[in-house]
């Protein structure tokens, strides 16, 4: 009997892990460009927890919370847009928190980066909220000033 609880068990564990996460992908532009190499972070308001992503050269993102693009958990959140920092792959980490942290230690690259709005960047001043699960995807078009 315990033959085939155990197996069981190993799967049933498995396979629950990140069976709440949703898809969510977006595009963020500034000025009306897409917006590349950009850090989002979607700051967890109540139930939820931290994902993160980075844009690609078309602006496009896809956030992770546990794996690299498994998603978000439902929940309320404030949208984190940084502008773009060294070479940090976040696909390379375990974790959305451990991505965030190896993307802080990178050095600033010069460019849009030096006149990008501050308020985006922090949690306590950004004005951008979502919720998720979302609809389709997500466009955010900042505005340089």
């Amino acid at each position: 009997m315990i033959r085939f609880a155990v197996p069981l068990l190993l799967v049933f564990l498995t396979g629950c892990g990140n069976a709440n996460t949703t898809a969510v992908e977006g595009q963020v532009l500034l000025d009306g460009k897409p917006f590349a190499g950009a850090s989002i972070q979607f700051v967890a308001q109540g139930k939820g927890h931290d994902a993160t992503g980075e844009t690609d050269k078309e602006g496009h993102f896809v956030m992770s919370t546990f794996e690299p693009k498994d998603g978000m958990l439902p929940g309320s959140y404030k949208v984190v847009i940084s502008p773009p920092r060294g070479v940090a792959d976040t696909t390379n980490y375990g974790s959305a928190a451990d991505a965030m942290s190896a993307a802080a230690k990178q050095p600033t690259k010069t460019g849009s980066a030096n006149n990008f709005p501050e308020k985006f960047t922090r949690p306590d001043l950004t004005p951008l909220t979502q919720e998720v699960p979302v609809q389709g995807e997500l466009k955010f078009d900042l505005k340089n000033q």
